[in-house]
């Protein structure tokens, strides 16, 4: 399909009205969707109504959100060494299983773990079978981006509180 006919089929408009917009009135909608758009892009838009990959862009930052709170409230009931181990056999028991989440497979884990507390062990297990699979697979996948992203919130709120000390004093 030619962007011509995408364009009229987008816009449902004649072939003339299309040259016109693009050509004389030189419309800022057509210049947009050619430059965002590839035509596969907008085929695909026209045939199911959703273009996929900016699906994804939004599906990631949702699970990004979602990851973060899980291992923000992983490291409020542990601790960091803890909480950095519990990610690490996330991601091992990931790639063991050809990448795909087995909460028996963690679980075990977690009860041969001999850095935990056994009253450590269930809470984390509780908090692990509490996640959605997509979530606990977002974590497996981005583990160290995860980590990182957590330490510059971290230092960053350190910061704040730096500041705001002397303030008070």
């Amino acid at each position: 399909m030619t962007r011509e006919m995408i364009m009229i089929n987008l816009f449902q408009f004649s072939a003339p009205t299309y040259y016109k917009w693009k050509k004389h009135d030189k419309r800022k909608i057509i210049s947009l969707l050619e430059y965002a758009f590839s035509d596969d892009d907008l085929i695909e838009y026209l045939n199911k109504g959703k273009i996929s990959k900016i699906e994804e862009i939004g599906n990631q930052d949702y699970l990004f959100d979602l990851a973060i709170k899980f291992y923000k409230f992983l490291r409020h009931i542990t601790n960091y060494k803890v909480a950095k181990k519990v990610l690490e056999l996330l991601e091992n028991s990931f790639n063991e299983n050809q990448n795909k989440i087995s909460i028996e497979n963690i679980a075990e884990k977690i009860y041969k773990e001999d850095d935990f507390y056994t009253s450590m062990k269930l809470a984390i297990l509780n908090l692990i079978q509490k996640q959605e699979p997509l979530v606990l697979e977002y974590v497996s996948k981005n583990r160290v981006k995860l980590e990182n992203e957590f330490s510059k919130r971290s230092s960053k709120l350190i910061k704040k509180s730096d500041f705001m000390i002397p303030s008070i004093a």
